[in-house]
């Protein structure tokens, strides 16, 4: 499979790199590690994303040429980190699909579908360009050692293995900097975040003897502190993070719907919850945006999810 998509790969000339719409750390990291690549070798990149990504990965090369439109011209598209196709924001073109993921309830909407259990989407690009002995330089390494580190929380969770280390030590020798990487993801607080985070925190609320943690973000809590979406980064984990909680909850108010953002500790898969109301993601990290609902209602239907796992 590797060596069948890096055939297609060297046939066009006019690639497209995207991502799903709000790119984390991984599907934007993953999607900027295959523009240096492809540059290098003479193709005509677009990397595209319908929203524009979080300022907080504004460190990662090539960031900026991030465009919000699809060029007129396109022989391949790579989405990257992407469980179905509409979570791209685009509409199907006349256009051949290479769709690269690790989730596995990826819906397979590509011409070829390479969906590996890996701790990122980003190793599954290494995995790519190692099997096809394609030259990683600093630019790439960076972004996919970023894309890496995120996706597995600073390699806490429980899908980093032997192997994952074995690629960040390949990615560090190829220049990525995990000093570097550490300050830009982590040592860059705005202080309307850490204000935001105080007043978001007052929210939390404790469910099912206290397994359940739960905070609420209003747009009016936003306005006020003056936050931006980036800052509820890390708000999930921080709740996640209390000695008796199995599963935080963040409900974020949005102009679409209420976005939810579920993490776990060891016994729930959120996966499954995400999935139940139009989302997706990991066992222990996964999110949805529920329409036509208040944060209570979605508040009941978790726990009552949350519940039937715990039985």
């Amino acid at each position: 499979m590797y060596k069948k998509i890096w055939n297609k790969v060297i046939e066009s000339d006019n690639i497209v790199l995207i991502a799903h719409v709000n790119p984390d750390g991984d599907a934007l990291g993953s999607s900027l590690s295959m523009y240096n690549v492809l540059k290098n070798m003479g193709k005509n990149v677009t990397i595209c994303n319908m929203t524009k990504p979080a300022k907080y990965l504004d460190f990662l090369p090539n960031y900026d040429k991030v465009k919000q439109t699809l060029p007129k011209k396109i022989d391949l598209m790579i989405s990257f980190d992407c469980g179905s196709f509409d979570r791209l924001g685009i509409e199907r073109r006349d256009y051949f699909l290479i769709n690269l993921d690790h989730h596995i309830s990826n819906t397979n909407y590509g011409d070829i579908n390479l969906i590996e259990e890996a701790a990122s989407t980003s190793q599954v690009v290494f995995n790519i360009l190692e099997a096809n002995n394609v030259k990683i330089d600093k630019d790439s390494a960076t972004c996919i050692y970023t894309a890496l580190v995120t996706d597995t929380g600073n390699f806490q969770y429980e899908s980093v293995t032997a192997e994952v280390f074995r690629v960040a030590s390949e990615l560090v020798k190829c220049g990525a900097s995990p000093e570097f990487i550490s300050k830009m993801l982590y040592e860059r607080d705005r202080l309307s975040r850490l204000r935001f985070l105080a007043k978001a925190l007052d929210t939390l609320e404790l469910y099912l003897e206290g397994k359940v943690g739960v905070v609420e973000v209003t747009k009016e809590l936003m306005d006020k502190t003056g936050a931006i979406k980036d800052d509820t980064e890390g708000l999930v984990n921080m709740v996640r993070s209390l000695e008796t909680v199995e599963v935080s909850l963040l409900l974020r108010e949005e102009d679409e719907g209420i976005k939810i953002s579920l993490r776990s500790k060891n016994y729930v898969d959120v996966s499954k919850i995400a999935v139940k109301y139009g989302g997706g993601g990991h066992i222990r990290a996964s999110g949805a945006t529920i329409k036509d609902k208040t944060f209570k209602e979605i508040k009941e239907m978790i726990i009552n999810d949350v519940k039937e796992q715990l039985k």
